[in-house]
């Protein structure tokens, strides 16, 4: 009988053991700190075949529960909050009344069991609330589910505080406001990368320079905090050589000898152009950036230009030159605008081309169409779109 009893435990410990990995490895690939909550309470579910509640704190400071009816149900996430005074560094096992987590349905006649794991003596715990019918003695799976959600918690948190100092630093260092120029109308349109995402390094230049309007778009290569902080270097750099008074070329030129002398491992694309308002005249040049696009009463053309990436030794092309007509419209923009992971470059291009057919009188309402018809919902890089359009 003794025999029987011990190895039901072993079985059923095994099992939970087996659930325990499935659902650590769905926790750590969930995209956001919802969607963790959420896998959370169904692997809670799914280990102890009864309802359960996730309760944590995002990095801005929101309370939220996971919650499921049970192993077969839907999981949801709500507002919750629990006093957490006093909780110690470590995992803890107490058992609590049904009513102290009126989140979900219960077993009647029975209490609650919740585990509550701190990771660090700055961070809020993670509590993990079940039926004690459950549980078996010294909750080792209880313990150790604890303990996985709150490392993945932990990652989600530190993920989201990194991309949320990027994002701000990004938003920081872009122009805050638009020169307002006779002549010409501008536009722009900058979404940083979801939140799933590590943020990028697009950036762009919008500013009037002796009289002609400087206008750059670049992207640093690489998803980081890192990459935030080049594309502030580049950028400046840009400004910098074109307060000098150098044509677009030059001042790429001199920003590829900084890049290798004090950046040798980083690489970029940009375009820079420096535009008459009275003339038209344009003065191009790129490295390794996606062609400028010219639409002028209902036709499109790209404005292509051959060229290496900032950070590569390698003689650069001559600027292009041409007049952009009045009533047309010019516009630079990163790859997060046009890429797809079913689609080439060429086709994201052309889908762009067939959109920018028709351009709004309202420029702002154009880059939002363009971003609404091409971006993603959910983008995995930044997009940059800068545009003007010459009266």
């Amino acid at each position: 009988m003794e025999d029987g009893t011990a190895q039901r435990r072993a079985e059923l410990l095994a099992e939970r053991l087996a659930a325990l990995a499935d659902a650590t490895v769905r926790m750590h690939a969930t995209p956001n700190f919802v969607r963790l909550l959420e896998s959370a309470a169904a692997g809670a579910a799914r280990i102890f075949k009864s309802p359960a509640a996730v309760a944590a704190e995002t990095s801005d400071g929101q309370h939220l529960a996971g919650v499921v009816a049970g192993p077969d149900a839907t999981p949801a996430v709500v507002p919750w909050t629990v006093d957490d005074r006093g909780a110690s560094i470590g995992t803890t096992v107490r058992v609590d009344g049904p009513s102290n987590w009126d989140l979900v349905g219960w077993p009647a006649g029975d209490t609650v069991t919740v585990a509550a794991a701190r990771l660090r003596e700055d961070r809020p715990p993670l509590y993990v609330a079940v039926p004690t019918a459950t549980q078996t003695v010294r909750t080792p799976v209880l313990v150790q589910l604890a303990q996985a959600i709150a490392s993945a918690v932990e990652a989600q948190r530190s993920f989201d505080e990194e991309h949320r100092i990027a994002v701000t630093l990004q938003r920081s260092l872009l122009p805050r406001r638009l020169p307002e120029i006779a002549g010409l109308d501008l536009a722009v349109r900058y979404e940083p990368a979801s939140a799933r995402t590590e943020v990028g390094g697009d950036f762009y230049e919008l500013v009037m320079l002796d009289g002609q309007l400087l206008m750059a778009i670049g992207d640093v290569a690489g998803h980081s905090l890192h990459a935030a902080t080049v594309m502030a270097e580049l950028r400046h750099a840009v400004r910098a050589y074109a307060v000098e008074g150098h044509p677009p070329g030059v001042i790429l030129e001199r920003v590829n000898e900084l890049m290798r002398v004090l950046l040798p491992n980083e690489l970029a694309t940009i375009c820079v152009l420096l535009l008459d308002p009275g003339s038209g005249q344009i003065r191009l040049a790129s490295a390794g950036h996606l062609p400028a696009l010219v639409s002028d009463a209902g036709r499109v053309r790209f404005v292509p230009q051959s060229a290496p990436l900032l950070g590569v030794r390698a003689l650069r092309p001559p600027d292009l030159e041409f007049v952009l007509p009045a009533g047309a419209t010019l516009v630079l923009y990163t790859d997060g605008l046009i890429e797809r992971r079913d689609a080439t470059i060429d086709e994201g291009i052309a889908a762009l081309g067939a959109i920018a057919v028709r351009v709004d009188d309202d420029l702002d309402r154009f880059c939002q169409r363009l971003l609404v018809e091409l971006a993603p919902p959910e983008n995995s890089d930044d997009v940059a779109v800068v545009a003007v359009r010459r009266r």
